[in-house]
């Protein structure tokens, strides 16, 4: 995986507005490169199914390197989400 490609890359250019704090949220973050994203937005963006594929593996190498940035709102938020999107 390109480790400079952010979900603009994948999902394309953000439309709309971002009327809610979430969607601001996501807005913000949309041309961040995945690898420099906080652990909390890649767990956004596996809960919204937001470049699904590319965040599962995201997900997967943060936890394989184990070093948490601290922006998960509770411990293994990182490991719930990553779960739950790859059963999906």
């Amino acid at each position: 995986m390109n480790k400079q490609i952010s979900v603009k890359d994948i999902e394309g250019v953000w439309s709309g507005d971002a009327i809610t704090g979430l969607m601001q949220h996501c807005k913000d973050a949309w041309e961040i490169p995945l690898i420099e994203l906080e652990d909390i937005m890649v767990v956004t963006f596996l809960n919204q199914k937001i470049a699904l594929s590319h965040m599962i593996l995201e997900a997967e190498r943060r936890l394989k390197d184990e070093k948490p940035d601290d922006s998960e709102l509770y411990d293994d938020q990182l490991k719930e989400a990553y779960e739950r999107a790859k059963n999906t």
